[in-house]
C-alpha cells in the first residue's frame, strides 16, 4: 500500500523542504517532507482557517490541533494566542517535522499520538481533517474534539465544499448542538462551533 499524510510511519524516501510561511506580521519556518500532508507550501484550507481563527480569537488558554501534519496552526495559533500548544497525529514523520517546526520558531509545543492527549481543558480546538481518510476519521475529530473541550471551548474545522461541508455541519450541530459557517473563500469553509 502507498503512503499517505495519514500513514504512521512512511516509508518512501524523505526529501525535507523547508517552507515559509507569513501571518500577523512574523514569518515563520516549516519543516515538510513526502508523505506529508501539503509538501510545497501551507496549503489554502490552512491557511484560511489559521487567519479566521486570528481574526475571531485574540486570546485562549489551551490549544489542541488534530492531525497537526508538520504543524503550522498549532505553532502559529500557540504564538500569536499566547496559548499553550498540543499537536496531535498519526504519522511519526509529520510529527518529527512538527518538533523542528516547534524549535526553529522557538515555539514550546507537545507532539503527541491520540493515545495520549488525555486533558479535557482545552479552550481551542482547530482542524484540518484528513478528508482523504474517510468520513469516519473526520467525524472520530469532531467526537475528539468534543471530548477534549472544556465548557465554553470551541472548534475550528476547515473543510471544502465539495468534500463534505454540508454533511459536517449536520454531524457538528448533532455532536455540539451547535455550527456556524464563519468563514468562506475558493470553495473552502470554517465551521466554528462551541461546547
Amino acid at each position: 500500500m502507498a503512503d499517505h499524510y495519514y500513514s504512521k510511519d512512511p516509508s518512501s524516501a524523505s526529501d525535507v523542504q523547508t517552507l515559509t510561511y507569513e501571518v500577523g506580521g512574523r514569518a515563520y519556518t516549516f519543516f515538510s517532507d513526502h508523505s506529508v500532508f501539503s509538501i510545497q507550501r501551507v496549503d489554502p484550507g490552512t491557511d484560511l482557517l489559521i487567519r479566521t481563527i486570528l481574526k475571531d480569537q485574540t486570546h485562549t488558554e489551551k490549544i489542541l490541533d488534530l492531525g497537526c501534519g508538520y504543524g503550522p496552526i498549532g505553532l502559529v495559533l500557540a504564538d500569536q494566542l499566547g496559548a499553550e500548544a498540543t499537536l496531535m497525529d498519526i504519522n511519526e514523520r509529520a510529527m518529527d517535522l512538527a518538533r523542528r517546526g516547534a524549535a526553529a520558531n522557538h515555539i514550546t509545543a507537545e507532539v503527541v499520538t491520540e493515545d495520549l492527549v488525555t486533558a479535557e481543558d482545552y479552550t481551542l480546538v482547530a482542524t484540518n481533517p484528513p478528508i482523504r481518510a474517510g468520513k469516519s476519521t473526520v467525524y472520530h475529530f469532531f467526537a475528539l474534539a468534543y471530548e477534549h473541550l472544556k465548557a465554553g471551548g470551541v472548534l475550528y474545522v476547515v473543510i471544502r465544499k465539495q468534500q463534505g461541508a454540508d454533511s459536517a455541519v449536520k454531524e457538528l450541530k448533532r455532536v455540539f448542538g451547535n455550527c456556524e459557517t464563519i468563514g468562506r473563500q475558493s470553495g473552502y469553509h470554517i465551521l466554528k462551533s462551541i461546547k
